[in-house]
This record gives C-alpha cells, structure tokens and sequence, in this order.
C-alpha cells in the first residue's frame, strides 16, 4: 500500500509543480531536432467484484504502478521511429491475492518510411504480457480451466504494411503480420485423494492426490496474415475498395500439462491449422458534404476451415460510422461479425455490436458511454455478453491526464448456465508524459 500511496502522492504533485513553472515544455531529452525521449508513467486503482470472471464471484482491489519510456525520431522526415518500454508493477489488497502479483512488460516499436512518394512502408512490432480471464471466459473457454487463478501470457506481434499510389487515385496495399501468444507460469491447484467407495465395491475409484494446472486444454495460437487491398478514390472524401485477407493459424497445446496419475496422457489436439480466405468491398471517408459522418466498412465472405473439418461460409464485416451530432456531442456506432481459431482449439464465431457517445463536458474533458452486446459461440458453447461502461476523461495539460469509469459485464453461457457471471469494476488512473 506504501507503494501506491508513494506514487499517488508524486502525481498529486505534478499540478502544483507546473503551476510553479518548474517543468519546462521539452521532453525529458532532446537530441539535436529529430531525437526526443520521454518519461511515459502511469498509476491505476481498479476494485473490482469478480476478479477471476467466474460465477462463485471474488472480490478484490489492486493497483497498477507502470514506469516506462518513449523514445521518438524524425517526427516530421521521410523516416520516423518510435520505440515505448514499459514495465507494470501490480499489487493487491489483500495476503491471499499476493501470487498473483507480478510484473508485466509492454514493448513496441514502429518504423515508418513516407519520402513523400508513392511509396510508404511501416513496421510494427510488440510484446505484451498479460494476466486475465475475462477474453477467455467471453471468447467461450470453461471457467473451470482456469478455477480460481488468473491465466497469465505473453502476446506478440510483427507487421509490415506496405501501401504504394499507382495513380492519384489508385492505391495498392498489401503486407504480412505474425501473432502470437505463450502462457506464462501456470497457476497449479492441487486435487485432494479420493479413496474407494464402499457402496460401489466393483469399480476402483481410489486417485492419488495430484496437481492440475490452469493451462490444461489451451492452445496456443500462431497467426499469419497476408492482406491485398485496392481503393480507389471515387470521391474527394470518400474511396471505395476490394480486400482479400488470407489466414492461416496453427495451433499448438500449452507447454504445461499436469492431472490425475489415471489419465496423464495430453489429449490429442481438436485441429492443428486453421485456414481462411476472405473477400470483400470497402468504403472509407466522409459521406456527406458536411463531414459530420466518418465510415470505415469492410463487408464480404469469409471462407474458413480446419485441417479435420469441412470447409464453411458465411457473412463477414467490420463497420465503424461516427457522427457529430451537436459541438459538445458525437457517437459511434461499430458492428462486427467474423471467425476466428479458438484458444480451446477449435474455432469460434462472433458477432458484436458497440453504440457510443462522447460529450465534451469541457475544452480539455469528455464523458463517455458506451454499450457493448456480443454472442460467441465456440463448439457446443455460446457466449452472450453485455458491456456497459460510463468512463470520463481529463486533460489538466500537455503532461498529466486523468481518466475514471465504472464497467457492468453481464455474460450469460449456454448450456452450462451455472458459469454465467457478472461483473463490476471500478477504474481510476492518471497518466504522466514528460
């Protein structure tokens, strides 16, 4: 607790040292016009009332101190690079919560070629470690995989995106991205013995006290995607475009593996590859004259398969449309529908819908709303979820920014109703950048 009352106090500083002028408005180093590097930090208090994103549900309060750097090259030339490292360090009220406090990397960097051509090539590269359940319970993985532990793994990612104009208003995109993730230190729950019954003389139920870990029946999973898209702008501010996106993951069981001595042998993987091919038309831009609406669509068919299953179709799209409604209120409105390989080691479908409103209570503060309705279903499992959320930003100056928001998760699983939960979480943070 000394720790995170430390920090707070440190943040809690910042306004009056800026008031004071102490701070000047240059980054923590600069070198020469093109090298800035800055101290990027944040401090979150989350309490939460279900932190395993379980049904038997489980209180607790943490907080999160992240530490970090930012380090910026050639901001406004033909070659830029950005790199970030932070490190999070994580804490919990309470003694029974003290295993699952760690820390937990984030690393990115991005290197961005625009002469000014027809050419501009980015790549992007990340590591993040993370310990959660909530996008595995609501992707439709068993809460009893993961019991009462969080499941902790590190997520990586590598893209090249390379977009070339042809014309002034034909574009040419095409690239490749590899994402990845491995568990990390599994969780272990030890299973008491359990001795013969006497009622039932003729079956031998004695099993020898063992352990199991929260990684059993995971897969890991290893993606690969080559995108090729043609937009053509049809309009000043408006372009219509096809998209092809080819996939293929393949599926690896977790590397840790541990249950009862009578049946210790892994069991085989549902599939090893997974395999889809989409195709697709899509707009980008503003609509209208006014500009008061901004779409991103992507609308088509997915073709999908796995190495032991027939091959299926179906609808497929990503639709993202903004609208300013007044000066101080905007909202949004996002749908999605798609199929992708499960953590579970089949595939899953889904289908989402978020609706948003942002207002502009002042210059430098927003409150926001948004309503989250998802349905996943993976294998014999289905998934329907509820999000809503009521978060508020503030920007005090060009360092220091305050956020807050209250999160309701009502998730409801079929045909296992008993793991159906809900969840309520409370986040405050401040994020300093100097």
């Amino acid at each position: 607790m000394s720790r995170f009352l430390l920090a707070a106090s440190c943040i809690s500083f910042l306004p009056a040292v800026h008031a004071a002028n102490w701070l000047p408005t240059s980054p923590l180093v600069q070198i020469g016009d093109d090298i800035d590097i800055f101290f990027d930090s944040s401090v979150a208090l989350e309490i939460t009332d279900n932190l395993y994103s379980a049904a038997s549900a489980k209180a607790a309060t943490n907080w999160t101190v992240t530490p970090g750097l930012a380090f910026e090259y050639g901001k406004d030339t033909p070659i830029s690079l950005n790199l970030t490292a932070k490190r999070s360090y994580v804490y919990f009220n309470k003694a029974e919560y003290r295993s699952l406090e760690d820390s937990r990397d984030a690393l990115s960097g991005t290197l961005r070629f625009a002469s000014g051509g027809p050419l501009t090539v980015t790549l992007d590269s990340s590591y993040r470690v993370s310990a959660r359940n909530d996008n595995l319970a609501l992707d439709g993985v068993n809460p009893n995989v993961f019991s009462a532990t969080l499941v902790r793994q590190a997520n990586y990612s590598h893209a090249i995106d390379i977009d070339y104009k042809l014309t002034e208003k034909i574009k040419l995109s095409t690239g490749f991205t590899n994402s990845y993730n491995h568990y990390l230190n599994p969780a272990i729950t030890h299973v008491a013995a359990v001795v013969d019954n006497p009622a039932t003389l003729s079956i031998d139920e004695s099993v020898a006290a063992h352990d199991i870990y929260n990684t059993n029946g995971l897969s890991e999973l290893n993606s690969k995607v080559i995108p090729l898209s043609f937009d053509y702008q049809a309009f000043e501010k408006l372009s219509f475009g096809f998209n092809f996106e080819h996939t293929v993951t393949d599926y690896s069981a977790a590397p840790y593996y541990a249950t009862a001595p009578l049946s210790a042998t892994r069991p085989a993987l549902t599939s090893k590859q997974f395999k889809k091919e989409f195709y697709g038309l899509t707009a980008k831009g503003q609509p209208t004259e006014s500009g008061k609406i901004n779409l991103t669509a992507k609308i088509g068919y997915a073709n999908s398969r796995t190495d032991n299953g027939a091959s299926t179709g179906d609808l497929s799209y990503s639709i993202n449309a903004s609208h300013v409604l007044t000066e101080r209120i905007s909202h949004n409105l996002t749908l999605s529908r798609d199929i992708s390989p499960s953590a579970t080691g089949g595939t899953t479908a889904s289908k989402s819908y978020t609706y948003a409103v942002t207002f502009a209570a002042m210059s430098d503060m927003n409150i926001n709303l948004s309503v989250t309705k998802s349905d996943v279903v993976s294998g014999s499992t289905n998934v329907g979820t509820m999000v809503y959320t009521l978060g508020s930003d503030y920007k005090y100056n060009n360092h220091l920014t305050f956020q807050a928001s209250y999160s309701f998760t009502d998730s409801k699983i079929k045909p296992v109703t008993s793991s159906s939960f809900q969840q309520n979480a409370l986040t405050a943070s401040a994020s300093f950048r100097y």
